[in-house]
């Protein structure tokens, strides 16, 4: 098994587990692997995997729905490459760019440039963050017309991570025939995996295409799964779907509940689009929102450098220790440091601790 190798075993796997936990929808197991490489790169001095089991942990916080944590390993990988000398002004998520709310061009001129490098897989991820923003935003036909060619290409790693987003685009443009064949194919991983994480989008999809007195079970299901799971995103999803059908069916007090619960989770991850979709159905069932600013208190407001220290930091880390695993000085740490209590207008690291726990 995987997760019996030893960590040199692992450094000449590199991020070679990835293909098949995320096959089996094991997200959990993926990410352990993924972070055993890099503490044991880290400790055996190898940049080579050390950068790429970094970027690889970027895209699969992505796949959990978590942007947040995907650009605190984009920043890593940024550190890294400093401080071996190459250009770190060049490594750009473009996924990552359009969860966090970049104009959609600017995502689609960087992911053609990616093509045309011959990274096609990357290209693949920006199409697939390109799709997710539009559901955020409510182009539902958008979404689905990126998404129908990935799905339609018969290639296991590069499609079917597509398919929970197929299915809330597809019902939502009217194309219920897709959406249905698509929440089967999830169901058909759930009945032969079995993890939490697919379990969740699987009831999640076929709450989507179900009749109205057979959503809300699947609705529940999908939340139950998905906080046993760990993609924090997709459980946000979930409860945004169930609070936005729970105002439809005129229950708005329940429906309130959920959203914002939604709203909290997308503000943490950072994901502004589906946060403000939430925001829209919270007003829409009559309930006042202050939408959250930067700047106000919040730990969100953090550069994911600062974030990234103050992770750490609050985890009861050094400066030392800090320094050695961004790849950035003692005196660095202490200078983003005394920028992040500034910030959040604290003076101790046991107020961090309380404040921006390292989870």
């Amino acid at each position: 098994m995987l997760q019996d190798s030893t960590d040199a075993q692992l450094l000449e796997l590199g991020s070679e587990g990835v293909a098949l936990t995320m096959a089996l929808w094991d997200e959990r197991t993926c990410v352990e692997l993924l972070e055993r490489t890099m503490r044991a790169a880290t400790e055996a001095g190898n940049l080579r995997v050390l950068d790429t089991t970094l970027w690889v942990l970027g895209l699969v916080e992505l796949a959990r729905g978590d942007p947040a944590a995907s650009g605190r390993y984009v920043e890593q990988v940024r550190e890294l490459r400093r401080a071996i000398g190459y250009d770190a002004e060049q490594v750009v998520n473009a996924s990552s760019l359009a969860w966090s709310g970049a104009p959609y061009e600017q995502v689609e001129q960087i992911a053609e440039a990616t093509l045309e490098t011959g990274f096609a897989g990357v290209w693949t991820v920006a199409m697939t963050g390109l799709a997710i923003r539009e559901i955020a935003d409510g182009h539902y036909r958008d979404a689905y017309e990126r998404l129908r060619p990935l799905v339609e290409l018969e290639f296991l790693q590069v499609t079917y991570q597509q398919l929970p987003d197929l299915v809330e685009a597809a019902v939502r443009s009217g194309n219920l025939a897709p959406a249905r064949a698509a929440a089967h194919r999830l169901a058909e991983f759930a009945a032969v995996s079995g993890t939490p994480w697919i379990r969740g989008i699987a009831a999640r999809a076929a709450a989507l295409v179900s009749e109205p007195e057979r959503a809300e079970a699947g609705y529940l299901e999908a939340i139950a799964q998905l906080g046993l799971a760990t993609a924090t995103g997709e459980l946000g999803r979930a409860h945004l779907l169930y609070g936005e059908w729970l105002r439809r069916m005129k229950r708005r007090r329940e429906a309130r509940d959920e959203l914002r619960t939604a709203c909290e989770i997308f503000e943490r991850v950072s994901a502004p689009a589906f946060a403000a979709r939430a925001h829209r159905e919270l007003e829409a069932t009559g309930e006042r929102v202050v939408a959250h600013q930067p700047g106000d208190g919040g730990a969100e407001h953090l550069t994911p450098q600062e974030d990234a220290v103050a992770r750490l930091a609050a985890a009861g880390r050094t400066n030392a220790e800090i320094g050695a695993e961004l790849f950035i000085s003692a005196n660095t740490v202490d200078y983003h440091l005394r920028k992040v209590f500034r910030k959040l207008g604290i003076t101790s690291r046991r107020q961090l601790a309380e404040r921006h726990p390292a989870s």
